[in-house]
C-alpha cells in the first residue's frame, strides 16, 4: 500500500520557511527605502506612516500564514542605495506604526466591551421593568409603552450577544494578527 503525500498547502507554496528563524518569510522588493513609507506624510523617516500598499500587503501575506508561525519581513533593495541609517529608520518607522496600530485596536476593543456592559444594563433595565410594570389602567398607550420596554430590551440583549460573539471575535483576531507584526523580524537583503 502506498502512502500518499499531503498536498502542501497554500501558504507552505507561496512562502518560504526558514528554518533557523522558524519563521516564513514575506519577501518584499523595493527599489528604494522610501518606497515603504506614505509619500505625504511630512513627518521624519522613524515618525512616517507606512505606505498603505505596503501594509495592505503585509497584512493580506500575513493572514495566509496561520497564527502559530512566526513571520518575518524580508526586504529585497538594490545594492547600490544600501544605507545603514535608512535602514535603522525603516525598522523604526515599521515598529512606531505597527505598535500604534496595535494600542489603536486596543482601544476600539476595550471601547467595545464598554459597550457590550451598557448594552447589557440597559437590557435588564429594560426586560425588568417591562416585566414588572402593570398599568392602573387599561391604556392602551401605557401597554404600548410596556411592549415598547420588553422590545428594547431584547434588542439590546441581541446587540450584547452580537457584540460578544462576532465582533468582538473579530477584533482579538485583528489584535493579534497585527502583535504578530509588531513581533515580526525584519532582514534586509541587497542584490
Amino acid at each position: 500500500m502506498r502512502l500518499l503525500k499531503a498536498k502542501p498547502k497554500y501558504y507552505q507554496e507561496a512562502y518560504r520557511f526558514d528554518e533557523k528563524e522558524k519563521a516564513y518569510r514575506i519577501e518584499v522588493s523595493l527599489d528604494a527605502y522610501e518606497d515603504v513609507y506614505d509619500e505625504w506624510d511630512p513627518s521624519p523617516f522613524k515618525k512616517r506612516d507606512i505606505e498603505d500598499e505596503f501594509d495592505d500587503f503585509i497584512m493580506d501575506s500575513s493572514s495566509d500564514i496561520p497564527p502559530r508561525f512566526n513571520l518575518m519581513i524580508d526586504l529585497y533593495i538594490p545594492s547600490e542605495v544600501k544605507n545603514a541609517v535608512k535602514e535603522k529608520l525603516l525598522i523604526e518607522a515599521y515598529d512606531n506604526f505597527y505598535r500604534f496600530k496595535y494600542r489603536r485596536a486596543l482601544k476600539e476593543r476595550q471601547s467595545l466591551s464598554k459597550k457590550v456592559i451598557a448594552n447589557f444594563v440597559l437590557a435588564i433595565i429594560f426586560l425588568f421593568i417591562g416585566y414588572f410594570y402593570e398599568p392602573g389602567i387599561d391604556s392602551i398607550f401605557l401597554m404600548i409603552i410596556k411592549e415598547g420596554l420588553f422590545i428594547g430590551g431584547w434588542v439590546f440583549l441581541w446587540e450584547v450577544f452580537t457584540l460578544i460573539f462576532i465582533t468582538l471575535v473579530e477584533e482579538n483576531r485583528a489584535l493579534k494578527a497585527i502583535h504578530r507584526l509588531v513581533n515580526a523580524k525584519i532582514r534586509f537583503h541587497y542584490e
